[in-house]
Formats: C-alpha cells, sequence, structure tokens
C-alpha cells in the first residue's frame, strides 16, 4: 500500500528552496528550481511570489491555485529525517 506522505508546514529559505515538514515528523529542503521551466509554475520565479508558499490541504501552494503534487515533494525532498514509511 502506497502512503500519501502530507506537508504540514512550510517556509521559504530562499528565492527557489522550502523547508517542508510532513505529517510524520520528517523534516527537508524542497529545490523548486526544476519547477521554474514550466509556464504553469513560472510565477515561481519571482521571489516575492516565491515567498508566499503555505502548506494547504496537504501541500506546497501558491496563490492562483500553484501547487505541486505532494509525493513528488516527497520525492524530490532533502529529507534531514524521514520518519516511518
Amino acid at each position: 500500500m502506497n502512503v500519501l506522505h502530507q506537508v504540514v508546514k512550510a517556509e521559504p529559505v530562499d528565492d527557489r528552496h522550502v523547508m517542508v515538514s510532513f505529517e510524520n515528523g520528517a523534516v527537508g529542503i524542497f529545490d523548486c528550481s526544476p519547477y521554474f521551466k514550466d509556464d504553469y509554475w513560472g510565477a515561481l520565479r519571482d521571489p516575492a511570489f516565491f515567498g508566499q508558499v503555505r502548506a494547504e490541504c496537504g501541500t506546497l501552494c501558491w496563490p492562483n491555485d500553484i501547487d505541486i503534487d505532494p509525493e513528488e515533494i516527497w520525492e524530490d525532498c532533502d529529507l534531514t529525517v524521514k520518519g516511518q514509511m
């Protein structure tokens, strides 16, 4: 059975990284820069917009309904603690 890891806290670290906390206690840094190339996420290139990141509905969200799949965040996050899976 696949476990869906949910983001419960998000804090911008700089203009492309977010400190992410998951429901299982895992904490890590997520690099959003690979998403900057896609038009859907293009607004994230603006540091002021990027800084509006928040944890909502289990994932990273920004204004204008921009979000990232929480499983992509889990898979690509540089986790410092990986908790129970």
